[in-house]
């Protein structure tokens, strides 16, 4: 018999955490691999995000699924607009959303931030490029209409957000559950 401080998982619970942890884990090794997170891993995770909610809890259980599903697609949406993270970023955190609902998907994007943040200062720092993050940065803040994107695709700088969204999500289900 558990202690009583021990969680009490269901069935259901521990193949959602599973579906989680295969894709945050499949997630890191095609963001560092290929730079992309693919369909085949994310609309499998939404479907069993939302079916896992429907089993768990009735019409109910679904419709927090598919709020989880839209605030996190919500909470990257904007920035995949303006070219700063990639499609599969987005509905990486939308799948991360229905499989754990909408207050999970808060903290995971507050803590992918976090660790995003400390990639992105990192990744600045080992390119040597201070100067010019400084500068575009200044020219962003006094010109934020007319600031245009670094064309030349070979100075264009890409961090694996996937990795962040992947770790963030780790910090969440080690904290929240």
């Amino acid at each position: 018999m558990l202690p009583d401080y021990a969680p009490q998982l269901s069935p259901i619970s521990l193949l959602n955490n599973a579906i989680l942890i295969l894709l945050f884990l499949s997630a890191i090794v095609t963001d560092l691999k290929w730079n992309r997170i693919y369909n085949l891993q994310t609309y499998p995770a939404m479907a069993f995000g939302l079916v896992l909610g429907f089993a768990a809890a009735g019409t109910h259980g679904a419709l927090m699924s598919f709020l989880g599903l839209l605030v996190g697609v919500s909470l990257l949406f904007v920035f995949y607009l303006l070219g700063g993270v990639g499609a599969g970023d987005v509905k990486l955190l939308g799948a991360i959303g229905a499989l754990k609902g909408f207050s999970f998907v808060l903290w995971t994007m507050f803590y992918t931030g976090l660790v995003g943040g400390a990639m992105a200062l990192a990744f600045i720092i080992w390119r040597g490029s201070v100067r010019q993050t400084l500068n575009n940065l200044f020219s962003f803040a006094c010109h934020p209409v007319r600031f245009q994107r670094e064309q030349d695709p070979q100075k264009h700088q890409c961090l694996p957000y996937g990795l962040a969204i992947s770790i963030g999500c780790f910090c969440a289900l080690c904290t929240l559950c």
